[in-house]
């Protein structure tokens, strides 16, 4: 970039100095004290972070003015709010190079907010003495490339771009072939209830039979699977600082100020190094409300505020795609606005991955309603949530079958993400999509056993929009995946293919005719032809029936069972008698899904958090360690 590096500033920073790596020694010169330099460089060498960013997670700097006194080393202009840029060119790469042109005609013709190596080589290099080239922050740099390159970006985080076009997606709904087939079925269906009532009830059920036992058997196998023992939680063994990656940490918000220092105060407790942290709040750009209150709030340095660039669909994934473009960590992780994850999370999922296969790509942390006393509902809702995260999803990741992940605390390799592409925009229930898209790709899910503290839904109103908007996501994944059914059974296999359609094609069945089975079972069952079939396809249709009625008595009722004992909430049996009601209204739910995805596809139903009154506060911060060192050998350690 010009200039001759001579000058002799940056060979002779006196004795104060010395022993000082480069990112921190020239500060000397700017009234930071040596000693306190001191001891952001031991930081940065024991956990093996950079320099400058221990600097200001310690509070000895904050970012303008390390920039400020970077411009002033260099002989370099400032700009605290540079011009702009122009659109174009490889947006990741521009980013993390922090180099720019200038798109105005002006005296300047580039602007730089240099990180890590590229600090380091800028400052070895000495002053430059230009007047042509700016020096900015980072985020402010992030914001004018991100502001140059909005339109872009908002195709590329709704997969409206050339490689986002050539994926499957929930925006194209169902092929011509799916069309044909289910307009095929139903007209045969319903020419046979005609015609035939009684047969093509038979018929349909021994067509479902086998999806509805399989649903049924899963949630069995998984209830009698006795649960993995953790070692890395009973031994407290804890991995060292310097082997942490990275980790970034996307929280997807809008209108969410009831709960944002509940969520600042659980991510600022989270044990990993403040340095490695990379915390993305991600706000739409026309929610002016968050914007004011992030205004009223001193972040800590690791947080960053991301606008979201207008754009369609209005979707928590498509804002997730754009953290994912700007993530700096290898590890990449999603928690929800209300969320309280556990202190511990990010450091165990950290070493599960250090630990485990390359093709490990995601872990599943459980998900736990910590006010379920608040009323019946939120208590079933954490019963539910006790059989499926305690229960059914670590047994099915046992089994090495997929699950539908949850839409928080996931925990991903970040380069696993951007391989396949990231989110499905247009999916309204983007983990479930997300999950099977891995298992397809070759990549297996683990369980993480660490929890993540969730508020539910307190009125039944948005516990319907809530559950209404998960159904129709699996509706979309199920359109989506079975769009070509022999390439999936290729890529997924037989046994993945087959979990994958009784867990969401069973689901959404099961839920839609709860209360046609139910009158149908009451009236075989009155006029005694439930017993006493007459035929062989009445008999056998009927035996089918009392095997999937009494199995599905057990799966509904074991899973949630097990999952609180477990979880250590066994005041949460006294309302398993009441979980035939709740799936009742799992079925209006999904009859709710069903007309939303032929009017309302892509619509979110945004649910409303910070209601509960109840909820234990995030677990403060300490200086000691949650878990203390494991003992020797060293090279166990993991």
């Amino acid at each position: 970039m010009g200039g001759s590096g001579s000058d002799s500033r940056s060979s002779n920073l006196g004795p104060a100095a010395a022993g000082l790596p480069v990112e921190l020694a020239f500060l000397t010169r700017h009234g930071i004290a040596p000693s306190d330099l001191m001891r952001a460089a031991e930081r940065a060498m024991r956990s093996r972070t950079d320099p400058a960013r221990e600097a200001m997670t310690l509070g000895l700097i904050d970012e303008v003015g390390f920039y400020r006194a970077l411009a002033a080393e260099m002989g370099l202009p400032f700009q605290s709010t540079p011009p702009s840029v122009p659109p174009g060119g490889e947006y990741g790469a521009i980013l993390r190079q922090g180099f720019a042109p200038i798109r105005e005609e002006t005296s300047l013709r580039f602007v730089i907010a240099p990180e890590g190596p590229a600090l380091r080589r800028m400052i070895e290099a000495g002053p430059r003495q230009r007047e042509d080239i700016a020096v900015t922050t980072p985020r402010r740099f992030a914001e004018t490339l991100r502001s140059s390159n909005a339109t872009e970006l908002a195709r590329h985080a709704a997969g409206l771009d050339e490689a986002g076009l050539a994926r499957d997606s929930a925006r194209s709904g169902a092929s011509r072939g799916q069309v044909i087939t289910a307009g095929t079925g139903l007209s045969t269906a319903a020419i046979g209830s005609v015609l035939a009532p009684l047969e093509t009830f038979f018929a349909l059920a021994l067509l479902l039979g086998p999806i509805f036992l399989g649903l049924i058997l899963l949630r069995l196998a998984t209830t009698i699977e006795r649960a993995t023992p953790d070692l890395w939680q009973s031994h407290r063994w804890r991995i060292d600082d310097a082997r942490l990656p990275v980790y970034t940490v996307a929280v997807p918000m809008y209108r969410e100020e009831a709960v944002l220092q509940q969520l600042t105060e659980a991510l600022c407790a989270l044990d990993y190094p403040p340095a490695k942290l990379d915390i993305r709040l991600l706000i739409e750009a026309d929610d002016t409300g968050m914007w004011a209150s992030l205004a009223k709030m001193a972040l800590p340095p690791q947080f960053t505020v991301t606008i979201v660039p207008p754009g369609v669909p209005r979707t928590k994934p498509r804002a997730l795609n754009l953290a994912l473009l700007e993530a700096r960590g290898s590890l990449f992780t999603i928690f929800d606005a209300e969320d309280i994850p556990d202190r511990q999370q990010l450091r165990m999922a950290a070493a599960r991955f250090l630990s485990g296969p390359p093709d490990l790509a995601c872990l599943q942390a459980r998900l736990l309603i910590d006010h379920a006393e608040e009323g019946t509902l939120p208590g079933l809702f954490a019963l539910e949530y006790a059989g499926l995260f305690e229960v059914l999803n670590p047994g099915l990741l046992l089994f090495q079958l997929p699950i539908m992940l949850g839409g928080t605390s996931n925990h991903f390799r970040t380069e696993v993400l951007r391989a396949i592409g990231g989110w499905d925009a247009w999916n309204v229930t983007e983990d479930a999509d997300l999950g099977l898209r891995l298992v397809r790709a070759g990549y297996r899910i683990g369980d993480l056993p660490s929890n993540t503290r969730e508020e539910a839904p307190l009125t039944i109103p948005a516990w319907l929009k809530q559950r209404s908007r998960w159904i129709k996501g699996y509706i979309q994944t199920l359109v989506t995946h079975s769009r070509e059914p022999v390439r999936l059974l290729r890529e997924a296999g037989v046994s993945a293919t087959f979990a994958f359609l009784s867990l969401a094609f069973g689901t959404v069945a099961t839920a839609l005719g709860y209360p046609v089975f139910a009158v149908a079972a009451l009236l075989a069952y009155w006029d005694g032809s439930l017993f006493a079939p007459q035929g062989t396809l009445a008999t056998l249709t009927s035996t089918i029936a009392l095997g999937v009625w009494l199995l599905g008595s057990i799966a509904l009722f074991a899973p949630p069972a097990v999952g609180a004992l477990r979880c250590g909430s066994p005041g949460l049996l006294l309302l398993l008698p009441l979980l035939p009601l709740y799936y009742a209204m799992v079925s209006v739910a999904a009859w709710m899904a069903l007309y939303d995805y032929f009017n309302r596809r892509f619509v979110w139903n945004k649910t409303e958090h910070g209601l509960a009154r109840r909820r234990a506060p995030a677990e403060p911060a300490t200086n000691a360690a949650a878990i203390p060192l494991r003992p020797a050998p060293e090279a166990a350690r993991y």
